[in-house]
């Protein structure tokens, strides 16, 4: 029996585009060659078992409407796992181009969105490469089904051939470090239908009459209940410059992964930072390579924050193998302008801190959620617009403490990658797995066509970082925790106005008050208006803005 698609996965069944598939991608890796009879058994049996795997995609024959999910009568097992061969040598380098080559073919529409590539030939051993399209589910709970598919025993027999329910799986706990934004995030659940149904009723009301824009922006103060108020609030906020990790995409890509680092090297990185978190170092090492990176480029850093989107899991827990799209993002600025390893650290923590307490999370799964309910070609559009506030998308997933066997094989490295919108062409993972923790990258190739010198200037972070509490020098000198760039500006915008009018005579305001009299109050030196017209007339502006970008969504 058909079901009707949710507007959440619909979603990202309409963001597919040549230069960036909605396909999530990623791969185990092994030091011996797995017996390619029980891999199509153990796939079928646990991986297929979910029903939404043996379903396809039917569009509505009126081309209207939402599509639905649809047993596929001719699923085969076959047409979802292939056998390919890497080409002498067979090393890392070739791999990495297969993958590659891999990621931006698309699925067949014509059978269910997911496919999977045992890759031999890969030194002594061989790979396994998953791609699951995003409407079937989001990155976190893609994950924790690829892996719950696995033994936890060297010795494990061969798989039933009857379908499970449940897979036997470990436990995640808390998928990613933001659980106090997840908490808030859960809140949106019952109110996000209700929003969906708002969303044209507010953007023409809006379009209508400009009052209701400074309605909107007022409530946008606190925690937003209707689309329209989280829309300007985001739309408010400027986009990233365009840079080698954002701009202008082309259909090839690029991928690259560290070799696995020891967890134990980078808690002690953390404890010599006070409460510092694993995720805390490894965002700020990501920083400070992105900064290498784009030095690299010539690229001025010195005045650079840059957003990474940022997901976060909204599931309750014990629904972890429920498919579908169910989690929200939040944008995260990265002090790319920070030189010193250190304070970069410090301000990256103190980002992090404020985050979590933030109703980001809350407005966001509202904002994606509603998004659904738009048409595809509004969601595009919308969709393109937030996606170029970020550089990047960094995802952070704690895997399995313990080694996981695949087929009979143990799982030696696991990595994966979710895709970007918009101009985004960075794409940043981070997997722990067995005590290790792996970094990968996938990159647009016009932007960015050499990543392993982006994971090589991750390591020479780490590696800076870590001498540096080998050694004792972090605690050399006290570190001002604050964000010195922005002080700076500040200060610097602060001491250019002085220096304009330090002679002059303060002015009166220049606005006209609600009964039409001229204002009496001073005003601002090197403005116009007095303190409460100016707040008045730079939201003007905003808001002009706004119903602009408003105006075109619905063109």
């Amino acid at each position: 029996m058909a079901q009707r698609m949710s507007n959440a996965d619909n979603f990202w069944l309409c963001m597919d585009e040549p230069s960036n598939l909605m396909v999530i991608t990623g791969f185990m890796e092994f030091d011996r060659p797995v017996d390619f009879n029980r891999l199509c058994v153990t796939i079928e049996s646990r991986l297929a078992s979910f029903p939404r795997f043996q379903k396809k995609v039917v569009l509505p024959r009126t081309g209207v409407g939402v599509p639905k999910w649809e047993t596929d009568k001719h699923y085969d097992l076959r047409s979802h796992l292939q056998r390919v061969a890497l080409p002498a040598p067979g090393d890392k380098t070739e791999l990495q181009e297969m993958i590659a080559n891999l990621t931006v073919t698309p699925l067949d529409p014509n059978k269910p969105l997911w496919k999977v590539h045992l890759i031999e030939n890969y030194g002594k051993g061989c790979v396994l490469f998953f791609r699951i399209h995003h409407c079937i589910t989001d990155g976190i709970a893609g994950i924790y089904v690829l892996l719950s598919t696995a033994d936890t025993e060297p010795d494990a027999p061969w798989p039933k051939p009857k379908p499970r329910k449940k897979p036997d799986a470990f436990s995640f706990g808390a998928v990613l470090p933001f659980q106090t934004m997840v908490d808030s995030a859960k809140k949106t659940f019952s109110v996000t239908q209700d929003l969906g149904r708002q969303v044209r009723r507010e953007i023409e009301a809006a379009l209508a009459d400009p009052a209701h824009l400074k309605r909107l922006a007022k409530a946008s103060s606190c925690v937003p209940t209707d689309f329209a108020s989280v829309l300007s609030k985001y739309m408010l906020m400027s986009s990233d410059p365009d840079t080698a990790f954002k701009g202008k995409l082309g259909v090839r890509k690029r991928i690259a992964w560290t070799e696995p680092i020891a967890l134990d090297k980078i808690k002690k990185v953390g404890k010599a930072i006070s409460t510092a978190t694993l995720n805390d170092v490894l965002v700020a090492t990501v920083t400070g390579a992105m900064r290498h990176y784009l030095k690299t480029r010539n690229t001025r850093v010195n005045e650079l924050d840059l957003r990474v989107a940022v997901p976060v899991n909204v599931r309750k827990p014990g629904t972890e193998f429920e498919l579908g799209n169910k989690f929200s993002l939040v944008f995260l600025p990265l002090p790319v302008h920070l030189e010193d390893p250190v304070l970069r650290l410090k301000e990256v923590k103190r980002r992090m801190d404020r985050l979590k307490t933030s109703p980001d999370p809350y407005i966001n799964f509202a904002l994606l959620s509603t998004m659904g309910y738009l048409p595809p070609f509004l969601a595009k559009k919308a969709a393109a617009i937030f996606g170029n506030k970020a550089s990047g998308v960094l995802t952070n997933v704690p895997g399995p403490r313990q080694p996981l066997y695949y087929a009979g094989q143990e799982v030696k490295n696991f990595m994966f990658w979710v895709p970007r919108s918009g101009k985004i062409g960075l794409g940043i993972s981070i997997l722990s797995y067995n005590g290790k923790v792996t970094v990968g990258i996938a990159s647009d190739e016009g932007l960015m066509p050499d990543p392993e010198v982006l994971l090589e200037g991750f390591e020479d972070e780490f590696n800076a970082l870590l001498d540096l509490v080998k050694s004792g020098k972090i605690y050399e000198e006290p570190l001002v925790l604050h964000d010195r760039y922005e002080e700076a500006q500040t200060d610097s915008r602060a001491v250019g106005a002085d220096a304009d009018v330090a002679s002059a005579t303060p002015s009166l305001c220049q606005a006209t008050t609600r009964k039409g009299n001229p204002c009496k109050k001073k005003a601002l030196r090197g403005a116009e208006y007095c303190s409460v017209h100016q707040d008045l007339a730079e939201q003007d502006t905003q808001l002009r803005d706004v119903a602009q970008i408003m105006k075109e969504l619905t063109r």
